[in-house]
């Protein structure tokens, strides 16, 4: 009896711990990954505007966004008791997207609590347990938001390449369902020594003509290197607070461009935080288990769960754009 109230006692204080130290893994899981960064508001400022891509939700089987795709042909000038039309219109519908779930354990063994004794030696050892489980968390987010599949059975989060995309489906909805406000506009690039500014350009005002305002521009390292390279002196500008969040970057048209090393190869993405958004559950947004540390029968491990339950989201992909095929 005396070693489970022991155990119950050491469980609970593993998870007083634990509970103190959550916002510090939560803020670590996204201070080193950009698009991470980006869809959870830490850079929100500091792209220039109060909006940023996450929102949070308390419940539902699954994520609806509204779509508009047609304009209401009943708006019209009138004069005195001119008949008004009444007609009901159609022109929208939901895209919906499921739930992705990921969890992530924190155990210690009966060995490592006796070898760690006291509340110190306690802090740094669950200090290296959560060290390690915040770097595996955020690089498996980050590799999954930046490829174009929902792999692992459909239950990965979906990727940027496929909500920013002029061919794949999302949301339930192909290209070809609701016409061009379901298609992200791209621009097929050759080398970027030669066109890649001026293709930059072509998107930005794209997008800017379609009511979209990019807030900031994702590419890989090559790339932003040679958009450096072509902002020479006078030219070259960087967004300070995007520096101070710890991210290089220069500028375009006061839009900062943002390096991610796991960006798609040979591209460029613009993203306005209106339209692609990033959703989580109250519950879940990187929390420990309710129920906290646990010792499960026949183990000698004390253990708990971090979870997360979110989804990435899209609402109007043609205010969304990229560039491919940059060498």
């Amino acid at each position: 009896m005396a070693n489970r109230s022991e155990t119950r006692t050491y469980n609970a204080l593993l998870t007083t711990t634990l509970q103190e130290y959550i916002p510090t893994l939560q803020d670590n899981i996204f201070i080193e990954e950009p698009m991470l960064s980006w869809f959870n508001g830490k850079l929100g400022k500091a792209t220039g505007k109060a909006e940023t891509p996450k929102r949070v939700l308390s419940g539902g089987e699954s994520i609806l966004e509204p779509i508009l795709y047609e304009a209401n042909s009943t708006v019209d000038s009138y004069s005195g008791a001119e008949t008004i039309d009444t007609t009901l219109q159609d022109g929208m519908t939901n895209a919906k997207f499921s739930w992705s779930q990921y969890s992530g354990t924190v155990g210690i063994t009966g060995l490592e609590k006796r070898s760690n004794r006291g509340k110190h030696a306690l802090i740094n050892l669950l200090g290296a347990k959560t060290t390690q489980l915040e770097s595996s968390l955020s690089q498996r987010l980050s590799t999954d938001l930046w490829t174009e599949t929902t792999g692992n059975g459909g239950k990965n989060i979906t990727g940027v390449p496929l909500h920013v995309s002029a061919t794949l489906a999302t949301g339930g909805l192909a290209v070809t369902d609701i016409g061009a406000t379901w298609k992200s506009p791209v621009e097929d690039t050759t080398t970027f020594s030669s066109a890649g500014v001026t293709k930059m350009d072509n998107m930005y005002n794209q997008l800017r003509i379609q009511g979209g305002f990019p807030r900031v521009i994702f590419t890989t390292p090559t790339i932003y290197e040679k958009y450096n390279a072509s902002q020479s002196g006078s030219k070259r500008y960087t967004n300070t607070m995007v520096m101070d969040a710890g991210f290089l970057n220069v500028t375009f048209n006061e839009v900062p461009v943002i390096f991610d090393n796991r960006c798609t190869s040979g591209a460029m993405y613009f993203l306005d935080p209106r339209h692609l958004k990033w959703v989580v559950h109250s519950e879940a947004d990187f929390t420990m288990d309710a129920a906290g540390f646990q010792t499960p029968i026949g183990q000698d491990v004390s253990m708990t769960k971090i979870l997360f339950m979110g989804q990435t989201t899209v609402n109007n992909r043609r205010r969304l754009g990229y560039m491919t095929n940059i060498s």
